[in-house]
């Protein structure tokens, strides 16, 4: 089972955590010792006169001191990696309970007139996006975003549930992936100014810079030699470097540019090397996949080489920000030229690709969002798509947000364009919950990933919600009104020219109006919709909608009930043909005080 598998994983990563922090404080301790030891050692031989023994020792104890920094580097990525596995196997545990540890919500890709987002809880706090984000990268958490607000073809659907398939059972190859994201936060920062510059097309250095920054430094150092022999004065060497400064300022402001443009996604590079060299080591067969790693294999060089030479170039540029490098390095060897030229190059032959890189990573993460939702309840079904009229068959489908032990499963079909199933029923007894349960996994089905159901076979359909209407100071617009340029888009929606038909999620539906003008304009809109190809729910407290039934075998009546059990109202949660008769209103103002019989009128 998911839970144990997670628990133990857990366990077993803190337990490398530990063992890795101890070698960590082991090596701190003895990088202390050894540059006291060789501090104490270089000093007592230069108080014996022992000059040469001295600078032997110091080297040594330069290269063992840069020997033990690159294993005590070493052991902390060990440790980091340990520990960051350990959370996401906890924060695995807690999902499978409907708790988020991580701190993403989504909302900042939530848009309030999105045809289905706001109502089926898509972002936010409780929310579809954090039940499924397995990414870490900017790019990713977008890509993720999209999966979920724009369907694609039923054929990019279902290479997509190939690409899941196949990703489900690698977890240690996912959990990796999402590891050596969590090494380098820097990552989750939108990576745009190093797309610009990448992109941005850029003159070369002109050819007496090329050449100059390899001439000049070696007359510059054979002057110094001539200076230091005494066969020079000391300002012909401040001349020269004097000749450096003014080549240095014919690309300053470059420089300053690009280093600008690349300091910021300097330590991500390192991470997206590591990712993207991730990707490519396993021999994936489904299709996406293959695709992915097409994308990031080069004749000559692959994206990750590419994107570390690029990480060692940037990281170079940039020591010019220290003040002491430029003035004791970078003035003397030009450095800025060299790197400028050496970027420019990278530029050239890799910068269109990056974008394509970049997209690559993002995709392979979001399936392994999915991925990891299957992986984590293997009793959710892939769903089947028809592509003829419109088609939804959900068996016992249930909320995917809610936790299997809580959540009732029912089922429904809708079997042809132009239907409506009508559900009434009393208050609190479960119509809005089992509108977004079937939205919900309508969603989660177009998206390529599995869903809350025994089974699931749909049509591409393009969902429209209006559940959740309110009114707008800001715009000075009522509920009620609001619920109305909510039902004129769905109207305009259907009528746009589209291969797909709409299905439509309308919860209580003109309850901000009369009940003899809520009536004449469901019953409106009913029967407007059904002269389209779309089909949908409609949940209402008005029984008499269902008379429609009667005389319009498009309309399918359905409710949930509630009853009183030992003078309490008792809910459970199945969906049953028919139309409600029974509510509970009054049971409710009662509970709350409002003494009804007593004031009953004559």
């Amino acid at each position: 089972m998911p839970h144990s598998i997670f628990a133990e994983r857990e366990t077993r990563f803190l337990q490398e955590e530990l063992k890795a922090r101890a070698g960590y404080n082991r090596l701190a301790i003895i990088r202390v010792i050894w540059f006291i030891g060789a501090a104490f050692l270089i000093y007592f031989l230069i108080e014996r006169e022992q000059d040469g023994l001295a600078i032997g020792l110091g080297l040594l104890g330069i290269a063992g001191f840069l020997v033990l920094l690159k294993r005590h580097q070493a052991v902390q990525r060990r440790r980091d990696r340990a520990r960051w596995l350990a959370f996401i196997n906890r924060d695995e545990t807690a999902r499978l309970e409907r708790k988020f540890l991580r701190p993403e919500t989504g909302l900042e890709f939530a848009d309030t007139n999105h045809p289905y987002a706001g109502d089926l809880d898509i972002f936010g706090n409780h929310s579809l996006f954090r039940l499924l984000n397995r990414t870490y990268t900017y790019e990713g958490s977008r890509k993720l975003a999209a999966y979920l607000l724009s369907p694609v073809p039923t054929d990019e659907v279902v290479l997509r549930q190939d690409a899941v398939a196949e990703l489900r059972p690698l977890l240690d190859w996912r959990q990796e992936l999402a590891a050596l994201a969590y090494l380098n936060p820097s990552v989750g920062e939108s990576p745009q100014e190093l797309k610009n510059w990448a992109t941005r097309p850029t003159e070369p250095l002109p050819v007496f810079l090329t050449v100059a920054r390899w001439l000049f430094p070696a007359v510059t150092l054979t002057l110094i030699v001539l200076w230091m022999t005494g066969y020079l004065p000391g300002w012909a060497v401040t001349a020269s470097l004097l000749v450096h400064g003014l080549l240095l300022g014919q690309v300053a402001e470059r420089a300053k540019n690009v280093s600008e443009q690349t300091f910021a996604m300097a330590q991500a590079l390192k991470t997206y090397r590591d990712l993207l060299k991730h990707l490519e080591n396993p021999r994936f067969e489904s299709a996406i996949l293959h695709r992915l790693q097409a994308v990031t294999s080069l004749e000559n060089r692959s994206a990750a080489d590419a994107i570390g030479k690029l990480s060692r170039l940037v990281e170079n540029l940039n020591f010019r920000r220290n003040p002491y490098f430029f003035l004791l390095v970078g003035i003397f060897t030009l450095w800025d030229i060299h790197y400028l030229q050496a970027l420019h190059r990278w530029q050239r032959t890799y910068g269109p690709h990056l974008n394509d890189w970049l997209d690559a990573l993002a995709e392979a993460e979001a399936l392994n969002s999915l991925a990891g939702l299957a992986y984590a309840h293997p009793e959710y079904a892939v769903p089947e798509f028809r592509e003829e009229t419109l088609q939804l068959d959900a068996r016992q489908a249930r909320h995917p947000m809610l936790m299997a032990n809580r959540g009732v499963a029912n089922s429904l079909k809708i079997d042809g364009n132009g239907q409506t199933i009508l559900i009434t029923g009393s208050n609190m007894s479960g119509k809005s919950t089992f509108l977004r349960t079937i939205g919900t996994n309508v969603v989660l089905a177009l998206a390529g990933s599995v869903v809350a159901a025994e089974k699931l076979i749909c049509s591409p359909v393009q969902v429209f919600t209006s559940m959740r209407t309110q009114d707008s100071l800001e715009e000075n617009t009522s509920s009620f009104y609001a619920e109305l340029k909510r039902l004129k888009t769905l109207i305009d929606r259907t009528r746009q020219t589209s291969n797909w038909p709409v299905l439509y999620f309308l919860d209580e539906i003109l309850k901000g109006t009369n009940s003899a003008d809520r009536h004449r304009g469901a019953r409106a809109l009913i029967l407007q919709l059904h002269e389209t190809s779309a089909s949908g729910f409609v949940s209402t407290h008005d029984v008499e909608l269902g008379d429609l039934a009667a005389t319009h075998p498009f309309v399918h009546n359905y409710s949930f009930r509630s009853d009183v059990v030992d003078g309490k109202l008792h809910f459970d949660y199945q969906l049953q043909q028919g139309v409600c008769r029974s509510f509970n209103a009054s049971q409710l103002m009662e509970s709350i005080g409002i003494e009804m019989h007593k004031f009953q009128e004559d």
